[in-house]
């Protein structure tokens, strides 16, 4: 009997764990649980690297970098950013194979065009990049980089539990949203960061599982750190309702703001490209000029929590907050286009208050009696000019409010934001991550079947089935090629090359072939269509297909380069549109309706 009853515990054992492998909610529950913890840990952990990183070179710990600069020799704080860009070039060459840090764009690369596949390596080495950069002197933010990581071991999670592909969007959710939550103690912004960023919707299957992990994000992160905002600010209040025109006019300036910061990145990183400075080496050199500018004005110097700080409690004057609007634009631009690594939510943070404040000074002086604390004005252009650079209205909103503590100027905020937000969004239409997308030829608003024939190749379905026809063949022939043949892909080429010359369509050859009698003078090439477009087999089914419907072609002779146009395969439309209906269903399968069957 105690034989069979252990028998009869080892089957109920065994039944119980086919039965996990085989509920795909309950595993998707646990991952997500699991990812939670994890990434909420490597934000304490990316905190840790950083703050070791910047008492190594700069002697102190703490985020108030701008008193602690003040203590350091000058050329000590021109040196530090030079050994760090030396370093990060040695992690990039050996560590990304992209030869940049990663960020919240490669998140959303994944998620659109690898299907939540990231890889482990790229994922360390961004993290160790980006903390190498923010402890010693890059003009970044810390979100960015730990919310990458976040997502990276999502991923790796879900490859190795073997959970399917349609899943890892909702687990890299939960690694955006956990690692976003610990890093700000804002849990329900991390949450919506993760939904409308990363995965694009709202969908109510992945809210579950991403509510989930920024809870417990959050969690260890007030375990370990405490339970208090990022600001701890003066309480301000609006002064009187005839501010909302001012406030309106605040949401515009900081669009400006926001629209001058997104073209920076890429005009940073253009200008850096023309000086053809070797990669192990670029870092360097930007981190020399980020080191001469952080002597004057040291308020650059890593995220620059201290200084948005000062900023919201009113401690700087006009001319320091207009200045470090510029300062602060520039840096971040540098420290992006050397390839130092960081984000870009503190530094959107950062001039987004310097603008405010700035605003309200001026609004101050010109109508006295009516305007509100300038440090209003701080949280005010704080948030509406995160909310235009990321894109991200609603959680930066919730961001702010979870930062500061403070509910009471919620209309004011929203106002700015809403008209920020809706200039950047008529005027650019993109985010500053669509942007950096946009670079990369990857259109976020894209169909995604059609994103998805953007990285098929034409050589993966052509067709390698065809009669070549030299261009000299005569009727007699032709007739004796189209009695045999058991298909009418029939080619027309040059005998000595095999280059493509045109497509004979048995439409057109019929007449002629099978005629009482053969014009004698005619030859296979007076038959060919000519003017056929052609393709190389390296070309994406997307550019095919475009190529395709504004022709008008049932197929396209696929030539092996441009200075050697030997044929070597037929792209057919139906073969395409095939792989494109495909795709359809494939999407039609990954929704997220099926998360949580």
């Amino acid at each position: 009997m105690a034989l069979f009853g252990h028998n009869l515990k080892q089957k109920d054992l065994i039944s119980t764990l086919r039965n996990f492998r085989g509920n795909l909610s309950l595993k998707l529950t646990i991952c997500s649980l699991t990812v939670g913890l994890m990434a909420g840990y490597a934000a304490l952990l990316f905190r840790l690297v950083i703050d070791e990183t910047q008492n190594l070179f700069y002697g102190f710990k703490s985020e108030e970098v701008v008193s602690g600069a003040a203590t350091l020799p000058w050329w000590q704080i021109i040196l530090i950013p030079v050994i760090g860009g030396l370093l990060i070039g040695f992690f990039l060459r050996y560590f990304i194979p992209s030869r940049r840090p990663e960020g919240v764009a490669d998140i959303i690369e994944s998620v659109l065009i690898k299907r939540g596949k990231m890889k482990l390596l790229p994922g360390i080495g961004t993290f160790l990049t980006s903390a190498v950069s923010l402890g010693t002197g890059g003009s970044g933010g810390r979100e960015g980089p730990i919310a990458h990581f976040g997502a990276v071991l999502a991923s790796q999670l879900g490859q190795r539990m073997r959970i399917p592909s349609s899943y890892y969007t909702t687990l890299i959710g939960c690694g955006v949203a956990s690692a976003v939550a610990a890093s700000f103690n804002a849990p329900i912004a991390g949450m919506f960061f993760a939904l409308e960023v990363v995965i694009g919707s709202f969908a109510t299957q992945a809210v579950a599982p991403i509510v989930l992990a920024s809870v417990i994000g959050t969690v260890v992160s007030r375990v370990h750190l405490g339970d208090f905002p990022a600001f701890i600010i003066p309480n301000y209040s609006i002064v009187s309702w005839l501010e909302i025109p001012a406030i309106a006019l605040l949401g515009v300036v900081s669009a400006v703001v926001a629209l001058l910061f997104i073209w920076s990145i890429g005009f940073a990183e253009r200008t850096i490209d023309r000086f053809h400075i070797p990669d192990v080496l670029r870092p360097a050199s930007g981190g020399l000029v980020l080191g001469c500018i952080a002597v004057f004005f040291p308020q650059i110097i890593g995220a620059g929590y201290e200084a948005t700080d000062s900023a919201l409690k009113e401690e700087y004057d006009l001319v320091l907050l207009l200045s470090l609007i510029v300062i602060k634009t520039i840096a971040v631009g540098i420290t992006t286009g050397s390839r130092f690594g960081g984000g870009f939510f503190s530094p959107s943070l950062f001039i987004g208050a310097m603008t405010g404040g700035a605003f309200g000074i001026i609004a101050a002086s010109v109508f006295p009696d009516l305007a509100a604390s300038h440090g209003l004005y701080a949280i005010i252009g704080m948030t509406a000019v995160c909310a235009s650079v990321l894109g991200a209205p609603i959680s930066t909103i919730l961001i702010v409010f979870e930062l500061t503590g403070d509910y009471k100027i919620a209309i004011a905020v929203m106002l700015a934001v809403a008209v920020a937000t809706l200039i950047t969004k008529q005027l650019i239409g993109r985010s500053i991550f669509q942007t950096q997308l946009a670079n990369r030829n990857i259109d976020v608003k894209e169909n995604q079947a059609l994103r998805y024939l953007q990285f098929r190749h034409v050589r993966g379905i052509m067709d390698r089935e065809f009669i070549e026809i030299p261009f000299d063949t005569h009727m007699t022939e032709l007739r004796s090629i189209a009695r045999h043949s058991k298909h009418d892909k029939l080619v027309v080429v040059n005998p000595e090359d095999h280059s493509f010359i045109g497509r004979l369509e048995f439409a057109d050859l019929k007449p002629h072939v099978f005629a009482d009698e053969l014009d004698p003078d005619l030859t296979a090439k007076d038959l060919a269509q000519t003017s056929i477009p052609v393709i190389f087999p390296e070309s994406s089914l997307k550019s095919a297909l475009m190529i395709l419907t504004k022709s008008g072609a049932e197929c396209l002779p696929v030539i092996d380069t441009a200075s050697r146009p030997r044929l070597i395969g037929l792209l057919h439309h139906k073969d395409v549109m095939r792989e494109y209906n495909d795709a359809l269903l494939h999407m039609q399968e990954e929704k997220p309706s099926k998360l949580m069957e």
